[in-house]
């Protein structure tokens, strides 16, 4: 099919696309970071994954909400004082590491630095 039928067959309808909600979470910035982060090792603190990415504590916590909602993270804290946070990866989070796979083996194709050079033509 070429694009000028699908335009027409869909006569101003958008393009459903089943993984939508799935690309507005993990498109956001970072998500994919602390996602990586989380599954090199288990389990962090809050100010562990902050430092190593370099991220504002309130973007950090945005995104660690998000996962939480989504069940991708799991959150325990302890009855400490300086109070202390983990987070780790649930088993649903931990299956997301095949993107990284998927995304490993397209950057071993195409590595970085051949994008960046055809982008700068």
């Amino acid at each position: 099919m070429t694009a000028k039928e699908m335009v027409e067959e869909y006569d101003g309808a958008s393009l459903f696309c089943p993984y939508t909600d799935l690309l507005e979470v993990l498109g956001k910035p970072h998500t994919l970071k602390i996602i990586y982060v989380l599954q090199q090792a288990s389990p962090w603190r809050f100010t562990q994954i902050q430092q190593i990415l370099h991220l504002q504590p309130k973007t950090l916590a945005a995104r660690l909400q998000e996962l939480l909602r989504l069940g991708l993270v799991t959150r325990k804290s302890y009855n400490e004082i300086p109070p202390r946070v983990d987070y780790e990866l649930t088993q649903k989070g931990r299956d997301i590491r095949k993107i990284f796979d998927v995304f490993g083996a397209w950057s071993d194709k195409y590595p970085y630095g051949v994008l960046q050079k055809k982008s700068q033509r």
